[in-house]
């Protein structure tokens, strides 16, 4: 490329023929178009190492081809489970479990109290039924064989409830011998003291072996000949002697033991034992004969008691619990319009995301 120069020139005063001179590019400059042409090359080009990292057609993983009967199973199991799983998760079904859970708490937690408070109020107002003490007679330093039996119970300083009535016996379990069939009649006495062996009661009453002629005996010996020699069976009787009946102990002078005295050193014993059984009457007959009804009635009436104190817990402050449980879940209509404002909020997203790649597009065409 030459340059032309004018008549005017500086040059031309000195006779130097203008066609003599060329004009010669600066190679500094040559060498940074160069460089600048290379890098913007180098730019448009794909990175190499991009390139070799995406996957190529023929890599690419073939798709997992099921089995129809599998494919229509789960196309099944999709078409049931899918209006399930919609119910499921919906506001108002939520809304209705919270409901329900709380209405089976508050049921299981009014029966389990009211079967609690009937057992509780049946331990403290049924006492002990029976006070068996076993006997055990002295034959040494007494002319009749007597023993002292205390009376055990849950308050050692009252065994008896005050206010129960009870039935006192002895029961002897004494051997068919000749010598207790000869002694006949004899007497079983006791005495109930106080702590300071004070007499609050006692009673005395005859008893008897049940008649047995040696024939009989003879027979029945026979018949139970080999549960008597296994050891299975014995020859013995048990006597049961009514003492007292409908005794009510006193608060102020309790029961503590009790003393049963034998009229004869001669009556064979193999054991005895003290009873003291209660009596009851009245409420505490139905609650102790008739557990299962008085146990229903009572149990209705603690529910019905409890559902009265909690439908006035419900009006002071039950209530407005209920309305924030109740506003903490979206109604239909809200999760409705969540949904559609999510919706548009994405699709203003996506916009504005090819809004963004198109002009960066515009940038690079124009650097272009």
């Amino acid at each position: 490329m030459s340059r032309h120069y004018s008549d005017t020139d500086e040059f031309s005063d000195t006779g130097i023929s203008r066609t003599t001179f060329q004009v010669v590019p600066d190679g500094d400059h040559e060498e940074y178009d160069e460089a600048d042409s290379i890098q913007e090359d180098h730019e448009l080009l794909p990175n190499e190492d991009t390139m070799g990292k995406q996957p190529t057609e023929e890599e690419e993983a073939a798709p997992v081809q099921w089995h129809p009967a599998i494919v229509m199973i789960v196309n099944t199991m999709k078409k049931v489970l899918s209006p399930i799983i919609e119910m499921v998760f919906a506001p108002e079904t939520q809304r209705t479990l919270v409901k329900s859970l709380i209405v089976i708490i508050v049921i299981a937690w009014v029966l389990l109290t009211s079967f609690t408070a009937y057992l509780t109020f049946y331990q403290r107002y049924i006492p002990k039924t029976t006070h068996i003490e076993p006997i055990y007679f002295q034959y040494a330093n007494s002319e009749y064989p007597e023993a002292l039996i205390p009376l055990s119970g849950p308050d050692p300083y009252m065994p008896l409830r005050s206010d129960q009535a009870y039935a006192v016996s002895v029961s002897l379990h004494v051997p068919t011998s000749d010598i207790n069939f000869d002694l006949g009649n004899f007497m079983v006495k006791v005495e109930l003291q106080t702590e300071d062996n004070a007499i609050l009661a006692q009673s005395s009453r005859p008893a008897i072996l049940r008649y047995q002629s040696v024939t009989q005996r003879v027979i029945n010996v026979l018949a139970k000949a080999a549960p008597l020699l296994i050891g299975w069976t014995e020859e013995s009787q048990v006597i049961k002697v009514s003492l007292m009946e409908s005794y009510i102990d006193r608060k102020s002078k309790p029961v503590t033991h009790a003393r049963v005295t034998l009229s004869s050193q001669r009556l064979q014993v193999y054991d005895a034992t003290l009873n003291v059984v209660a009596d009851f009457h009245g409420l505490r007959y139905y609650m102790y004969h008739r557990k299962f009804i008085t146990a229903t009635v009572f149990i209705l009436l603690f529910t019905v008691i409890e559902i009265m104190f909690a439908i006035v817990a419900w009006r002071v402050f039950g209530q407005s619990l209920w309305l924030k449980i109740n506003g903490s879940f979206p109604t239909e209509d809200e999760s409705t319009n969540s949904q559609v404002e999510e919706d548009v909020n994405v699709a203003g997203n996506r916009l504005n995301e090819d809004n963004t790649y198109h002009s960066d597009d515009d940038e690079y065409i124009s650097e272009d």
